[in-house]
């Protein structure tokens, strides 16, 4: 079960670094192989995603493959899930966050402080432009 969990965590990595890299290119050509060389990379490892497993495992069913519903979903869709949920949230959605969030202006932040504001107001006043 761990280890589904891991191969989980561990492509949510790719996949949103492929993502991230996809959003920051300029040309078509750049995003095309920014989200393509990611992925790749985790079929070629054998990592394995909550989406693409809904359909593969399913589908090997179909073919007789030795696997029950239970089996499956138990040892395979719900780690993997966790692994993925954890992994894009946390990890990626925080480093991102804490990457691209709105940094407060110092000279700002000290004429408002002046007039008894709080940081909270600078930074809501820097997002919304809005200025006293």
């Amino acid at each position: 079960m761990g280890g589904g969990v891991r191969q989980g965590h561990t492509l949510q990595l790719v996949v949103t670094i492929g993502a991230v890299l996809a959003l920051v290119s300029r040309s078509t050509i750049g995003k095309v192989v920014a989200m393509w060389l990611p992925i790749m990379t985790f079929f070629a490892q054998g990592f394995e995603h909550s989406i693409v497993n809904m359909f593969v495992v399913p589908a090997g069913m179909m073919f007789r493959a030795p696997v029950s519903m239970g089996q499956w979903l138990l040892w395979n869709q719900v780690p993997v899930t966790i692994g993925n949920i954890v992994s894009g949230a946390f990890f990626t959605g925080l480093a991102l966050y804490a990457t691209y969030r709105v940094k407060p202006n110092l000279s700002s932040t000290r004429e408002m402080a002046a007039h008894g504001q709080t940081e909270g107001d600078v930074v809501f006043a820097q997002a919304t432009g809005a200025t006293q």
